[in-house]
């Protein structure tokens, strides 16, 4: 119980003063309740992983809290004033007393009756009685009387010293009735004024808890790179062409530079040389994102960039093409691009490695066995997408 109510503290911090002003411990017990109610599970750690995931939740949370300090603030300052209702009662009725007394003193007064000054000649009389005595002790008085007498005189000074004691004590104890009175009053005036400060401040907890709260900005989203994707796959379909099948060709039928092949994997399932002639233009762009244009990370790789680099890709392969990325920044060739190939990229200059990528890709075309027969093609494609790339560039 201890851990949920150390979590509802969390959202409503008030609720502690209030659970440790609960002597019985229902409050706690309650406010328990509430999170475990609310959150959907006893477990505080996953209580407060649920909170923190619903903002709803939470502020539920928090609307409940303040409604439960706000109840059992009342009830504790309730029973707090019953307590001092009933003080008050006990001293009022001691005043009532102490004022039915004097009145009637009054009374006598005004009516000249000798009981009236009974009391005060009593007082008198004692009051001189005894300072009369001391005196005389003080002075030795009290040389050559015998033993007996002296324990007589003791016991008589012994009384008038009580009898002294309560005349004053009386008189004490009137001033301080009258000024308990007065402070009893002022602090009930004071009691009363807090429970309505506490009052209001838990109704105003209540009221922050119910009232919908200002919409807040939505985090701003990662700058990111605009998508040049349509832009480069319109220049890869225009140097890949329609439909051919050409025997020489070892990737067999292909349409929009899809092959055979490449389309069985995509569809995973057979497919014929009149299902690549049926390839529409819209799969085909879905599989260049797919399969060339995300694996390799085109989008973040900048204008002009990602098109050098997503053209190889297609006709090479996105690994391949990545590698000779890596090679002309001066970075692992590992064929993935990650923060140091990115950071590398940054310090680059884009036409600088534009050029780089066209110088790599033909070097890579040099090397391959069917150059001579396909050496033309590939380098003026070559030529064709640089051209394309410096643009977009600029």
């Amino acid at each position: 119980m201890l851990p949920l109510v150390g979590l509802a503290a969390s959202f409503l911090p008030e609720i502690i003063k209030v659970v440790a002003g609960d002597k019985a411990g229902h409050v706690a017990g309650t406010v328990a309740e509430a999170v475990s109610q609310i959150a959907g599970t006893d477990d505080p750690a996953a209580a407060q992983r649920k909170l923190a995931a619903d903002p709803a939740a939470a502020m539920a949370l928090q609307q409940r809290l303040a409604e439960i300090a706000l109840e059992a603030t009342k009830a504790q300052n309730a029973e707090a004033d019953q307590r001092r209702q009933d003080d008050l009662a006990a001293l009022r009725a001691s005043f009532e007393n102490t004022a039915g007394a004097r009145t009637n003193l009054l009374g006598l007064v005004s009516a000249h009756s000798p009981i009236a000054y009974g009391a005060p000649a009593v007082s008198v009389i004692v009051t001189i009685g005894f300072f009369v005595t001391l005196i005389v002790l003080v002075r030795g008085g009290m040389t050559g009387v015998s033993s007996e007498t002296i324990n007589i005189v003791n016991i008589a000074v012994g009384v008038l010293g009580t009898a002294f004691a309560t005349v004053v004590n009386f008189r004490q104890n009137s001033r301080f009735l009258d000024t308990l009175q007065n402070a009893q009053t002022q602090h009930r005036e004071s009691a009363s004024s807090a429970l309505e400060a506490i009052t209001t401040v838990a109704r105003s907890a209540v009221s922050a808890a119910q009232a919908p709260r200002e919409p807040q900005p939505a985090p701003a989203a990662p700058v990111r790179r605009a998508d040049t994707f349509d832009r480069c796959v319109a220049v890869v379909l225009a140097q890949e062409g329609g439909f051919s099948e050409d025997p020489a060709d070892r990737g067999g039928a292909t349409n929009f530079g899809i092959t055979l092949a490449t389309l069985r994997d995509w569809r995973n399932a057979e497919v014929s040389a009149s299902d690549v002639h049926a390839l529409t233009r819209a799969e085909a762009t879905e599989i260049y994102r797919a399969r060339y244009w995300i694996p390799a990370r085109c989008g973040d790789l900048g204008p002009g960039v990602d098109l050098m680099v997503f053209d190889f890709g297609v006709n090479a392969g996105p690994a391949t093409a990545v590698k000779h990325l890596q090679r002309a920044l001066g970075v692992t060739d590992d064929g993935s691009i990650g923060p140091k190939t990115m950071a590398a990229l940054q310090a680059a200059t884009p036409r600088e490695l534009i050029g780089q990528l066209a110088e790599a890709r033909l070097a890579y075309y040099r090397g391959l066995a069917d150059f001579e027969r396909y050496g033309r093609g590939w380098t003026n494609r070559t030529q064709r997408v640089l051209a394309a790339a410096l643009a977009m560039m600029s």
